[in-house]
């Protein structure tokens, strides 16, 4: 067992380290390229306070707050599944199979094209219609418990009918309200900056450590089942 476990944590450092210096070379590679290339070097230098005005600004300014942002949205995307799964013990489940991005967009496309709302608005009202997809999608499969399999079923027919509701609505919007919609719901790095990083950053600082030790909390509660029961979230 004790080798088996070395095992185990060794591949995972492997990995882990792999995954880090794959990511980092994604960061200097969006850095470096784009309608002003800017040198490897050049970037390196800058991200350690040299550099010439021009790069500090392409880099620190233009580029450097876009690509935060896109590793941090990724992040946040994945450890996102990976709670689901987990936590579900069923590789479908996430965010997106179950319903939850799709009762956000079609808040979106609704609050947008009905009530004509756009800007900081439409966020909250995103998040309030992945709230509540979520809870109908539990409450749904609730039967003394909520299992994966049924959770996950439940949720593709809802995320499907709310599929249908978005595409609806898409068709009776006119072109600007279809291309607003359109990009909320395939999401959009173009100019963003630090003022869109920054929360992100402290809600991911906030919640992160939170999820950590609410899922090691329901991992232990539920550890002790087996079978079926294995599979069922009592809460």
């Amino acid at each position: 067992m004790a080798s088996v476990r070395r095992r185990g944590r060794a591949r995972f450092t492997g990995v882990s380290g792999g995954l880090l210096l794959a990511a980092f070379a994604a960061l200097c590679a969006a850095l470096s390229y784009g309608d002003y290339t800017v040198p490897i070097p050049d970037v390196l230098a800058t991200l350690l306070g040299g550099g010439d005005s021009g790069s500090r600004f392409v880099v620190l300014e233009l580029r450097l707050p876009r690509a935060l942002l896109a590793l941090l949205v990724g992040c946040c995307f994945g450890l996102s599944g990976a709670v689901f799964q987990t936590l579900l013990r069923n590789p479908l489940a996430s965010p997106d199979v179950i319903g939850v991005s799709s009762g956000a967009g079609a808040a979106v496309v609704l609050a947008g094209g009905l009530a004509g709302l756009s800007g900081t608005p439409l966020s909250f009202v995103a998040l309030a219609g992945a709230l509540v997809a979520g809870a109908a999608v539990y409450l749904l499969a609730w039967r003394k418990g909520v299992s994966g399999y049924r959770l996950v079923l439940v949720g593709l027919g809802i995320g499907t009918g709310l599929s249908s509701v978005i595409s609806y609505q898409m068709t009776r919007s006119d072109v600007t309200e279809a291309q607003t919609a359109f990009l909320w719901l395939a999401g959009s790095l173009n100019g963003r900056s630090w003022p869109q990083f920054w929360p992100l950053l402290v809600g991911a600082v906030l919640l992160v450590p939170l999820t950590a030790l609410l899922a090691a909390g329901t991992l232990t509660a539920c550890g002790g089942g087996s079978g079926s029961d294995a599979n069922t979230i009592k809460v």
